[in-house]
């Protein structure tokens, strides 16, 4: 195929598919210190596998968040204290190295394993308005660099698929999140870091999931959409994750045998965050800023996390190589459009790519 031709059909599907994405109403809401990942749809990974085989996929991701550097609530764990305005926010570099283990136990039912391990780097200056420095430095708090790597929360879903037709798929999912993420990790002062900086969430949650596709075009063009709800239950410092809602939809081309284009959107909404705790005002920055924490309600409640939540919308091309019948390579792009992050670090263009291998374990050859 000439390049102009290839060219030409890439931007036809990625000018496509926004006509078949469903996105719900866009709500104001928060973001904190600052984690993400990336949520699209991979192939056929939300989709089930005959009996007896195996979907396997490894993939690497990359998200940065650097924008707007705001000052932002700090979140005293063990002192139950919410702070506004003591956290001044540089960058978070969040990668992703993410097992996805798909097993068919019949035809129309099958389990997936998802296991996360994460590497993250967050920058931000600590204790602003809080701890006077002399001069004009006054209030200014302390640099503080947080690194943490290890295998995340843990996920088992379990999935049942039917036709409808015979170019038509709807598949159910429901699974558990495992607390096996560190969530009791200590910044530079020995206290316990923010809790959306945590590799794991620090309790139990529960993942429910749709997911329908449909042949437009016979082997050739494919219409997907799929949405996803997450909780997570309070963990034993009182603080709580809000629930995330997912919703994903877009077209899959196939070029040709060996190259196959996607393009989606994906519109992500994360409710605010709760904990159990008083609250603070940090104070100004500079001569005369008063510098210094000033009580807003002494009482510990369950209440709103400042800064938490997020509304997103991204855009995400992408294209798989299949090198054979049971082997692919994929990479995708996900480019915000819309974001509220309610002066908290927002997420740039990130990257995923990782590779699929398919195994029949009924096969005695």
């Amino acid at each position: 195929m000439k390049c102009n031709q290839f060219f030409t059909q890439y931007i036809s599907a990625l000018l496509l598919f926004p006509l078949v994405c469903v996105v719900l109403p866009f709500a104001p809401v928060q973001a904190s210190c600052g984690s993400a990942s990336c949520f699209l749809n991979i192939g056929n990974q939300a989709s089930i596998q005959p009996a007896g085989s195996a979907r396997v996929d490894i993939a690497y991701a990359y998200i940065p968040q650097k924008d707007p550097q705001n000052r932002v609530a700090a979140v005293n764990i063990e002192g139950k204290e919410q702070i506004l305005d003591e956290y001044q926010e540089f960058q978070t570099i969040n990668q992703q190295i993410r097992l996805n283990v798909n097993y068919g136990i019949t035809d129309n039912f099958s389990l997936q394993l998802t296991v996360p391990v994460i590497f993250r780097d967050h920058d931000h200056q600590i204790e602003v308005g809080v701890e006077p420095d002399s001069g004009p430095n006054e209030g200014t708090g302390e640099f503080e660099n947080f690194d943490a790597a290890g295998i995340g929360d843990i996920r088992l879903m379990a999935k049942y698929g039917f036709l409808p037709s015979l170019r038509s798929l709807f598949v159910i999912g429901a699974g558990v999140e495992f607390p096996t993420g560190e969530f009791e990790a200590r910044n530079s002062e020995g206290n316990i870091q923010e809790p959306t900086l945590q590799i794991g969430r620090g309790d139990y949650g529960v993942v429910g999931q749709v997911y329908q596709a449909y042949e437009l075009i016979p082997h050739t063009l494919n219409q997907f959409f799929s949405y996803t709800y997450r909780h997570t239950f309070k963990n034993k410092f009182d603080y709580q994750f809000g629930d995330t809602h997912i919703v994903t939809g877009g077209l899959i081309y196939n070029v040709t045998s060996a190259i196959t284009l996607s393009g989606q959107l994906n519109w992500i909404y994360n409710v605010h965050d709760g904990f159990k705790s008083a609250l603070e005002q940090a104070g100004g920055v500079g001569p005369g800023g008063l510098a210094g924490e000033t009580d807003i309600d002494e009482n510990v409640r369950m209440r709103r996390v400042r800064n938490t939540g997020s509304t997103n919308l991204l855009l995400t091309p992408g294209i798989t190589v299949n090198f054979n019948d049971s082997t692919s390579w994929y990479f995708y792009s996900q480019i915000p459009l819309v974001q509220d992050f309610n002066g908290g670090l927002e997420q740039g263009v990130s990257f995923l790519t990782g590779f699929v291998k398919f195994f029949d374990l009924n096969s005695t050859t």
